[in-house]
C-alpha cells in the first residue's frame, strides 16, 4: 500500500535549505563530489596536498596525499617523488573510482617541473604538463596516473564509463582518456581557458566551456569532432546538463548570470544570481540546481522549468564546490576558507518503506518520521523504537556506511510512552512532499524571532550604536542576528537564535555558533 501527505508549500526565502552541519580540519576545499554510494572526496587544492575523504556522518575516513612516484606508474624518467595539486573531482558513474585533476606538479629530479601553469597562463606548449591520478572510492589508493596538459581543471567521466574528458586551462586544450588503455588518446584545442565540462547520457557528446571566450565547444566523443555554441555570455565556468539531454545549465562568472541553452532550438535564457557564481549541481530529477556565490558568501536553489530563484542561504567564506546526495536530499558545499557545509533540502521528497498494513498508530508514527529530512536513510533496522511525549528516538543505519545514527526529533507527540514494533517498515513507499515543520535537530542556520522563549545572546549594549556595530560585523561571518531592547536594563542585546527549548539553544550554540564568539542562553 501507499501513504501520501501533503504540506502546504512554504514560500518564504530560505525556508527549504537548513545547515545540518559544518565540517572543517586540515583543509582548504577547492571542490566536494559524491559518488552516489555515500562517499565524499574534497579536493584541498595547492599547498595542503591531499584529498579528504567522508561519509554521510560527516566523519573523516581518509586523507589521500598527492604526492607520488610517478617512475612506479611507468613514467621512469622521473626519478624522484612528485607532489600534485588537487582540484576536482569525478566519479564513474558505478561510483567504484575517482579520477582527481592535480593543478601542477613539484618535485621528480633536476630540471623537472621548472615551468609549471597558473591562472593567467595561456599558450599551447609552453608550460608542464601535469597528471590526473585514478583512486578507488573504497581502498583510498591511487591507482594508477595519467599524464595531461598544462594545468588540468575540470574533469568528467562518460555515462558508459569508457571515456574521462579533462580541461587543461593553461595549453587551452581537452584531453581524451581511453579508460581501458589507461592513457590520453587525444588532444583537441578549443581555446583560453577551457574549464566547465559535461557528458550527455548516451556518451556522444561532450561540452566544455571556454572561460576566455563567450563560446562553449561540442566535441563528438566517436570522431572528435568539434563545434562552438558562440556568444553565450561573458566568463562561461561550470556546466550542468538535464537528464532528458534537452537544456545545458551554465554558470556565467563575468556576467553573474546563470544561463540555460535549449540544445534542440539554440535558445538562451539568462538570469541574475548571484555575484561570482561558479560551481553548480544538479537534482537527480533535473528540477533543481544549486549554484554557489562565491563573493556573495552565498549558494542558491534555482528552479529549472523558469529560472526561479526559490531559496538562498548563506555559506562560509569563498563557497567555491557543490554536490548533492540524492539519497538524503543534502547538498554539500566547499568554502575555500577552511569549511565544508552540509544542508538539508527539506522540500525535496522524502521517502520512508514498510510491507504491511498499518493500523492507526503504526500510521501515525509514519508520518511524524516524515517531518524529518534525515528520515532519507535507507532502511529502519532496529525492531523497536521508545516514544515519549517529547523526545523520539530512531535507530537508523545508512547501508552504504554501515554507521548507526540516532536521530532526536524535538518535538511534542500526542502519543502514549511505549515500545513500538517497527519490523513492519519495509517495502511499500511512503512519500511526503514539502513539509512545512523544521525538525529542531537539523539545525537552520538562524531562527530570529524575539517572541520565543529563549534567545541566544552575543551581546549585550547601552549605546543602540553599537548594537547595529554587532549585527553588522556577524552580517561579515555570514551569521544572521537581531535586536532587542530591555526596558528594565536600558540595554539593547543582540541575539543569533531563537527557540522555546533552552537544550536546543544550547545545542545550536554548541553545533553552529564559532568557538571564538562568546554566548549565553537568555530565558524569558
Amino acid at each position: 500500500m501507499s501513504l501520501i501527505s501533503s504540506y502546504a508549500q512554504n514560500s518564504k526565502v530560505d525556508s527549504s535549505l537548513f545547515l545540518r552541519k559544518s565540517i572543517t580540519g586540515k583543509i582548504s576545499p577547492k571542490s566536494v563530489v559524491h559518488n552516489g554510494k555515500g562517499v565524499f572526496f574534497a579536493q584541498n587544492m595547492m599547498y595542503r596536498h591531499t584529498v579528504t575523504v567522508y561519509n554521510r556522518a560527516f566523519e573523516l575516513v581518509e586523507t589521500i596525499k598527492d604526492q607520488v612516484k610517478l617512475s612506479e606508474y611507468g613514467f621512469n624518467e622521473y626519478k624522484s617523488s612528485v607532489k600534485g595539486g588537487p582540484v576536482e573531482c569525478a566519479f564513474s558513474h558505478n561510483g567504484q573510482y575517482a579520477w582527481v585533476s592535480n593543478y601542477s606538479m613539484s618535485g621528480g629530479g633536476d630540471g623537472k617541473f621548472s615551468n609549471p601553469g597558473c591562472d593567467n597562463c595561456s599558450s599551447s606548449s609552453k608550460y608542464d604538463s601535469s597528471f590526473v591520478y585514478k583512486i578507488d572510492a573504497v581502498t583510498k589508493k591511487i591507482l594508477s596516473v595519467i599524464k595531461v596538459g598544462a594545468v588540468p581543471k575540470y574533469i568528467a567521466c562518460s555515462p558508459d564509463n569508457q571515456k574521462v574528458i579533462v580541461t587543461n586551462w593553461s595549453s587551452g586544450d581537452v584531453s581524451i582518456v581511453d579508460v581501458a588503455l589507461n592513457k590520453e588518446v587525444k588532444r583537441i584545442k578549443v581555446g583560453t581557458f577551457p574549464r566547465g565540462i559535461v557528458i550527455d547520457s548516451k556518451s556522444q557528446f561532450s561540452y566544455v566551456t571556454v572561460m576566455g571566450s563567450t563560446k562553449i565547444a561540442k566535441i563528438n566523443l566517436q570522431s572528435y569532432e568539434t563545434s562552438f555554441y558562440q556568444d553565450i555570455g561573458k566568463g562561461p565556468r561550470h556546466l550542468c546538463i538535464s537528464p532528458d539531454d534537452d537544456f545545458l545549465y551554465l554558470t556565467l562568472n563575468t556576467e553573474n548570470k546563470l544561463a540555460k541553452i535549449d540544445l534542440k532550438t539554440k535558445k538562451v535564457e539568462k538570469v541574475k544570481v548571484g555575484h561570482q557564481p561558479r560551481s553548480m549541481t544538479i537534482s537527480a530529477d533535473g528540477l533543481f540546481l544549486y549554484v554557489v556565490n562565491y563573493n556573495d558568501n552565498t549558494f542558491s536553489k534555482i528552479r529549472t522549468s523558469d529560472l526561479k530563484t526559490v531559496a538562498v542561504s548563506p555559506t562560509k567564506k569563498k563557497p567555491i564546490g557543490i554536490t548533492y546526495d540524492d539519497d538524503l536530499k543534502q547538498v554539500w558545499v566547499a568554502c575555500y576558507s577552511g569549511y565544508i557545509q552540509v544542508f538539508d533540502d527539506s522540500l525535496i521528497k522524502s521517502k520512508i518503506t514498510y510491507d504491511t498494513e498499518l493500523d492507526k498508530e503504526s500510521l501515525a508514527l509514519v508520518s511524524t518520521l516524515s517531518d524529518a529530512s534525515v528520515a532519507n536513510l535507507s532502511q529502519i533496522v532496529d525492531s523497536s523504537a521508545a516514544i515519549t511525549n517529547d523526545t523520539l528516538e530512531l535507530a537508523l543505519v545508512d547501508k552504504a556506511e554501515k554507521k548507526r545514527a540516532f536521530v532526536a526529533l524535538s518535538k511534542t507527540y500526542e502519543v502514549p510512552t511505549k515500545k513500538f514494533d517497527l519490523n513492519k517498515f519495509k517495502k511499500a513507499e511512503v512519500i511526503v512532499e514539502e513539509p512545512k515543520v523544521v525538525v529542531k535537530e537539523t539545525f537552520s542556520t538562524n531562527v530570529l524571532d524575539a517572541e520565543m522563549k529563549c534567545l541566544v545572546i552575543v551581546g549585550g549594549f547601552g549605546e543602540a550604536n553599537n548594537a547595529d556595530k554587532k549585527v553588522k560585523q556577524l552580517a561579515k561571518q555570514s551569521i544572521n542576528a537581531s535586536k532587542l531592547y530591555n526596558a528594565q536594563k536600558d540595554l539593547t542585546y543582540v541575539f543569533v537564535y531563537s527557540s522555546n527549548s533552552k537544550v536546543d539553544a544550547q545545542n545550536w550554540i554548541a553545533n553552529q555558533l564559532p568557538s571564538e564568539i562568546e554566548s549565553w542562553v537568555l530565558v524569558k
